[in-house]
């Protein structure tokens, strides 16, 4: 028994492994603007899933000169990170939806159809999370 086959599977697989690239290239650049010092709004409430400025100012401190947390790093964002950071920043789910996706071409089982499903609900919970960031 298959639950997907043909056009939707491939769309879908296609999509997922798409969007889990999208957001891999997103976190490494934000990474190594963190590694810089150069950690504004975007990078800490993008990483950590701490949608409201004011939150931010609350679990990392006060900002520095140009709102610039120079002395947060990617150690303490990770150890203060929110669900939605983790559905934004965690490459290892990113990964997971590439390779779901990839077995879905290989393999026709409900398994891995069920797995696809699952990095689509990740990819998407990534997605609307990240409608919810600081402009």
């Amino acid at each position: 028994m298959t639950l997907l086959s043909g056009l939707p599977l491939v769309s879908i697989a296609l999509a997922v492994m798409i969007s889990a690239f999208i957001r891999l290239v997103q976190i490494m650049q934000l990474r190594q603007r963190v590694e810089f010092g150069h950690t504004g709004v975007r990078e800490l409430a993008e990483l950590s899933g701490v949608t409201d400025p004011q939150d931010l100012q609350d679990v990392f401190g006060p900002p520095g000169m140009n709102r610039i947390w120079a002395h947060v790093n990617l150690a303490t964002i990770e150890g203060k990170r929110r669900l939605a950071g983790y559905l934004m920043s965690e490459p290892r789910l990113h990964w997971f939806s590439i390779a779901a996706g990839l077995a879905a071409f290989i393999v026709s089982h409900w398994i891995v159809q069920l797995l696809l499903m699952i990095a689509a609900i990740i990819q998407s919970g990534a997605w609307l999370s990240a409608t919810r960031l600081p402009k």
